[in-house]
C-alpha cells in the first residue's frame, strides 16, 4: 500500500508540475502585458494631474475645473486598477514559483522511496493517509491546523470588514453624492468630488498596509532586513512612537519559515511595546555566519521620570492614603496596579506567544528581567 500511494503521489506532483510550467507562462505574458499598462495609465495620469494644477492656477471657469478633477479621478482610478492587477499577478507568480521549487525537490526522493526502502530515503509517512497504520495523533494534529486556520480565517474577514470594506462603502456613497450633485449643483460637485479623490486614496493606503500586516510581499522578495526597515517605518506612522531599525554585518537570506516566523515574533514585540506605552522601541540585528541575532527593547515610560519625580510621587501617595476614604484609595490602588503592569514591559501573554512559536523553529529566546528587553537568536 504505501508503494502505491507513493507512485500514486509522484504522478499527481508530475501532472501539478506541468499545470504549474502552463499556468508560470501565463503569468508571464500577463505580467508584460499589465506591466506596459501601468505604464501607460501612469503617463495619463500624470497628464491629467499637470492639467488640472495648470486650470487651477490660471482659475479658469468652474466647469473646466471640475472636467479636469474627473479625469484624473478616472485616471488615477485606472492607474490603480491595473497597479492591483500587476501586484496581485506577481504574489501569484511568486507562490507559484515556491511550489515548483518544492515539486522538482520531492520527486526524485518519491520516485527513489516507491522503487526502493522508505526509511533510507527520508521520507515519514503520516499517519493519517488512508490505508496506512496509525493510532490517532495525526488527525488530532489536522484538526488542531484547521482550528487555527479557521480562526485566522475568521480575523481576516473581521478586519477587511471594519477596514477596506467599510471604505469602500463609503467610497460608493460619496460616489452617489458627487453624481447628484453634478445635475444640481457643480460647484459643490467639485468640492465632494475631491473629497472623494482623497477617501480614495485613503482606502488604497488602508489596503496597502492591511496587505502588508497579513504578509508583507517584500519579505519573500528581498529578506528580513528590507521587511524590517520598512516595518519600522510604518510602525513610526502610525503610532507616532520612535521605532529604530538597525542591522550590523552582512545580513543573508534564511529558510523562508525562519524569516517569517523572526519577522512576526519581532513586530508583535514592537507591537506589544507599543500597547504598553513605550516612549521608543529599538530593533536590532547583529548577522554572523549563517545565523542572527535579533534584539528589540522597549523605552519604559517611567524611565523619562528622574528619582526626585518617583520619590514625590511615593510621598503625596503616602499622605492621600491618610486622607482620603478607605473605598477611594482602594479604587486608586487598583488602578495603580493595572497601571504597574502596563508597565512592566513585555506582556505575558505576548511574550508566551512568541515562545512557542520560536521553540517550533528552533529559536533561543532571552528576556530581561524587566521584560523590556527580548533577544531572539538562530543557529543555536
Amino acid at each position: 500500500m504505501t508503494v502505491d500511494f507513493l507512485n500514486t503521489l509522484a504522478d499527481e506532483l508530475e501532472q501539478d508540475q506541468a499545470t504549474l510550467q502552463r499556468e508560470l507562462e501565463e503569468i508571464e505574458l500577463l505580467l508584460r502585458q499589465a506591466a506596459t499598462e501601468v505604464e501607460r495609465h501612469e503617463g495619463r495620469r500624470v497628464q491629467a494631474e499637470e492639467r488640472l494644477a495648470q486650470i487651477e492656477r490660471e482659475q479658469r471657469a468652474p466647469e473646466q475645473l471640475v472636467e479636469a478633477r474627473v479625469q484624473l479621478l478616472t485616471q488615477t482610478r485606472r492607474a490603480t486598477t491595473m497597479q492591483s492587477q500587476l501586484e496581485v499577478l506577481g504574489g501569484k507568480q511568486r507562490v507559484l514559483l515556491r511550489y515548483r521549487t518544492r515539486i522538482e525537490s520531492a520527486l526524485p526522493v518519491i520516485r527513489a522511496a516507491a522503487s526502493g526502502d522508505v526509511a533510507s530515503a527520508g521520507i515519514a509517512i503520516p499517519s493519517a493517509v488512508p490505508g496506512l497504520t496509525g493510532n490517532g495523533q495525526a488527525g488530532a494534529v489536522s484538526a488542531a491546523v484547521l482550528a487555527a486556520q479557521e480562526q485566522m480565517r475568521r480575523e481576516i474577514a473581521r478586519q477587511m470588514h471594519d477596514g477596506p470594506a467599510q471604505s469602500i462603502a463609503n467610497i460608493a456613497l460619496q460616489a452617489q453624492i458627487v453624481q447628484r450633485l453634478f445635475e444640481r449643483d457643480p460647484a459643490r460637485a467639485a468640492q465632494a468630488l475631491a473629497e472623494l479623490v482623497g477617501m480614495v486614496q485613503q482606502a488604497l493606503e488602508a489596503t496597502k498596509t492591511f496587505i502588508f500586516d497579513v504578509r508583507p510581499m517584500v519579505l519573500d522578495d528581498l529578506g528580513l532586513v528590507p521587511t524590517l526597515r520598512r516595518s519600522a517605518a510604518e510602525r513610526t506612522r502610525r503610532s507616532g512612537v520612535a521605532v529604530h531599525f538597525d542591522s550590523v554585518g552582512t545580513d543573508g537570506r534564511l529558510s523562508m519559515g525562519v524569516e517569517s516566523g523572526l519577522f512576526r515574533m519581532i513586530d508583535d514585540a514592537v507591537s506589544a511595546y507599543i500597547a504598553v506605552h513605550a516612549t521608543a522601541v529599538t530593533i536590532r540585528l547583529d548577522w554572523s555566519e549563517n545565523a542572527v541575532r535579533v534584539t528589540v527593547v522597549g523605552k519604559s515610560p517611567r524611565a523619562e521620570q528622574t528619582a526626585e519625580q518617583r520619590a514625590k510621587a511615593t510621598v503625596a501617595a503616602a499622605r492621600r492614603d491618610r486622607a482620603m476614604p478607605d473605598a477611594l484609595a482602594s479604587m486608586i490602588h487598583e488602578q495603580e496596579e493595572v497601571d504597574a503592569e502596563r508597565n512592566a514591559g513585555l506582556p505575558a501573554a505576548a511574550l508566551t506567544e512568541i515562545e512557542q512559536r520560536a521553540a517550533g523553529l528552533g529559536i533561543a529566546v532571552t528576556v530581561a528581567d524587566d521584560r523590556w528587553q527580548i533577544e531572539l537568536a538562530t543557529g543555536h
